[in-house]
């Protein structure tokens, strides 16, 4: 990749992480959405209850991207969304973390760690990502894991700060 690349993707040129977004893809299906972001259940459940929270109102690479009040209600969302995962999971410990340089568009990957994980005492980044493992949930335990996410994010949150969050199946939603 050369710098002019790298810049169309900073730039938000065909970025996939630009709202609207489809609530279920090859990679995610929604939990649901908070303040300034959206909750996502990734399909690759190598860490189980891993997710995504990615940042919704508009194409930022970056958190100095960000006004002070974005800033601050962005971390009330990580904060929520990874007491959601922990309260459901029950982790040893979470992976909390930021990258973007694969994909430019601001997010957060909230990874719960369990003592007998593959990468365990590691970070799971360190793996090139052809070789990392692709672990899928059966259709029913994908589905399960799914709606007791959204439960746990819908009682975690106070009324004036949801969004689509309903504790309900939202598949049908866009």
């Amino acid at each position: 990749m050369d710098r002019s690349q790298w810049q169309a993707l900073v730039d938000g040129v065909g970025c996939q992480m630009d709202a609207p977004r489809p609530t279920s893809n090859d990679f995610w299906d929604l939990i649901g959405s908070l303040s300034v972001s959206s909750l996502y259940l990734a399909k690759n459940q190598t860490y189980r209850g891993q997710c995504s929270l990615i940042f919704d109102l508009r194409h930022a690479s970056r958190t100095d991207q960000l006004s002070p009040d974005e800033w601050i209600a962005f971390c009330s969302d990580l904060y929520a969304a990874q007491k959601a995962i922990v309260a459901t999971m029950r982790p040893d410990h979470v992976n909390v973390e930021s990258l973007g340089n694969v994909v430019p568009h601001l997010h957060w990957h909230i990874i719960p760690r369990y003592i007998d994980d593959p990468r365990w005492g590691m970070p799971i980044w360190t793996t090139p990502l052809s070789a990392m493992p692709d672990t899928r949930l059966d259709v029913q335990d994908h589905a399960a894991l799914l709606a007791e996410l959204r439960s746990t994010l819908f009682e975690t949150r106070p009324a004036s700060e949801r969004r689509g969050i309903s504790g309900r199946d939202e598949s049908s939603q866009v």
